[in-house]
């Protein structure tokens, strides 16, 4: 597996260096960080493509 972290999130390759449940892990760990961080909103997770 390669670097992930890019200059502007998570990158890789769908379903090779990228799996579904990698993304889920990442957003969830992002999601609880920004909850701690904030709680003036929720947080919001985006992927593209």
């Amino acid at each position: 597996m390669g670097r992930l972290f890019g200059t502007d999130g998570v990158r890789g390759r769908a379903n090779v260096d990228l799996t579904p449940e990698l993304a889920l892990a990442v957003a969830v760990a992002a999601a609880h960080t920004l909850a701690e961080t904030d709680r003036s909103h929720p947080p919001v997770a985006v992927v593209g493509r």
